[in-house]
């Protein structure tokens, strides 16, 4: 499993693949491979505008 940071980290490429910040768009258009987000807000314990704001958005 991935540290919070690696996690935060591995996020901040994917939001700035995708272009957008929602969690709707984050779960249609991630890459085969990443996790969803819930298994995010889940792992971190924190609500996904919470997950955004510490990923540096």
């Amino acid at each position: 499993m991935k540290s919070k940071e690696e996690t935060l980290e591995s996020l901040k490429k994917e939001l700035l693949r995708i272009g957008s910040t929602t969690q709707r768009d984050y779960d249609l258009l991630r890459k085969k491979g990443q996790v969803y987000s819930t298994t995010i807000c889940r792992r971190l314990k924190l609500s996904w505008p919470e997950v955004v704001k510490r990923a540096g958005f």
